[in-house]
């Protein structure tokens, strides 16, 4: 009988282990800006445009699973189990290019790589150096990015930072992320705009 009580308290334990031992990730995703910034009405060359996210880089400590936090100037840490849903690398493309449909506004934004019926007028391209930031402190974007036009040559370029408060908890600094993302959009949109501009300032200049 003894024998059998043990037997029993040691399956409940082990009953209580397995239960103990599931996992507690939390899985997270950048979110595309408020769609209400994108809905002025467009000259119809831009809403005509076609654009194409040729390459979002990131810096090497953003290319894993883990949320990275600044914990000083010079430490970074990962959250065991606060992890993006999807690699960076294959989401930050995607959201940059729902933004920049949303802001031109255009139906014809996809990212690289795209099929061979697809000629891109503009080409974007976009270099992340910083994307992080503390709980319950500031979260801070800082990216270049350049427009390269149908002939291959640059026709705008810029330098992005941006900073916002961050709230105590992760969801509140994926959040934050998403709209500094959506700032680090309107840039872009801007210089596509102006390329816009000059292209057609271009076409109607009168030869001499």
């Amino acid at each position: 009988m003894i024998r059998v009580a043990g037997l029993v308290v040691v399956l409940l334990l082990g009953i209580a282990g397995c239960a103990g031992s599931l996992d507690p990730t939390r899985f997270y995703v950048l979110a595309p800006a408020d769609p209400a910034v994108g809905g002025a009405v467009r000259p119809s060359s831009e809403r005509d445009l076609r654009i194409g996210i040729r390459s979002v880089e990131l810096p090497r400590y953003l290319e894993r699973a883990q949320i990275v936090t600044r914990a000083s100037a010079n430490r970074l840490e990962l959250a065991e189990f606060h992890q993006w849903g999807a690699p960076l690398r294959l989401t930050l493309p995607g959201v940059l290019a729902e933004n920049l449909a949303r802001l031109i506004p255009s139906e014809q934004v996809l990212v690289f790589p795209w099929g061979r019926t697809f000629e891109p007028d503009a080409q974007v391209r976009v270099e992340v150096s910083r994307l992080e930031g503390a709980l319950g402190g500031e979260s801070v974007l800082v990216a270049r990015w350049r427009i390269v036009g149908r002939n291959g040559n640059e026709v705008d370029s810029g330098n992005s930072r941006f900073s916002e408060a961050t709230g105590p908890d992760y969801e509140s600094l994926v959040a934050t992320h998403s709209r500094l993302l959506g700032a680090l959009s309107q840039d872009i949109a801007e210089g596509l705009r102006r390329s816009v501009k000059e292209a057609s300032a271009g076409e109607t200049r009168p030869s001499r």
